[in-house]
């Protein structure tokens, strides 16, 4: 259970490495990933004026944890989130895309580009992009990934 203290912790892969930290990312990801290419920057505030969470996460992309991500996190494809509404509605409001009713991905490599972190990958046409069912404007959570990497995004505000 998370603690509603006011306080805001932050985390950033330029800090010396802590094991508390990674089993953070671990936590975040739903396996724990190598050091070697590691990159992130955490910061959690909870207090009287709500949740606010900004969490940004780069790792080596190892195709037999990608299963475990994908559950975990309950990503969805851009096809799939585009095919079901209610994923559909909250996707197109976050990436301002209300009123187009064009396939979602550029709108999708726009926006991770303008949220990312700079230690994160820029997404491009050949990225492999995933939502959680639940984004919209106040909570969203996307994946991409794009070579030897996985890159993690999120927000929650609330």
């Amino acid at each position: 259970m998370r603690s509603y203290d006011g306080v805001e912790y932050r985390y950033s892969s330029d800090d010396p490495q802590n094991e508390k930290t990674v089993s953070v990312v671990a936590n975040l990801l739903g396996f724990r990933p190598s050091l070697d290419g590691l990159g992130y920057s955490l910061n959690f505030y909870a207090g009287g004026t709500g949740v606010d969470d900004r969490l940004a996460v780069r790792c080596q992309n190892n195709d037999s944890h990608w299963p475990t991500v994908v559950q975990h996190l309950r990503l969805l494809t851009l096809d799939q989130a585009e095919s079901d509404e209610s994923s559909s509605e909250g996707l197109r409001w976050l990436l301002n895309a209300e009123d187009d009713p064009a396939p979602l991905g550029p709108h999708c490599i726009r926006f991770i580009n303008s949220q990312k972190h700079k230690f994160q990958d820029a997404a491009t046409g050949t990225s492999e992009v995933f939502f959680t069912s639940e984004s919209d404007v106040n909570s969203w959570c996307v994946v991409w990934r794009s070579g030897l990497y996985l890159n993690y995004l999120s927000f929650d505000q609330g």
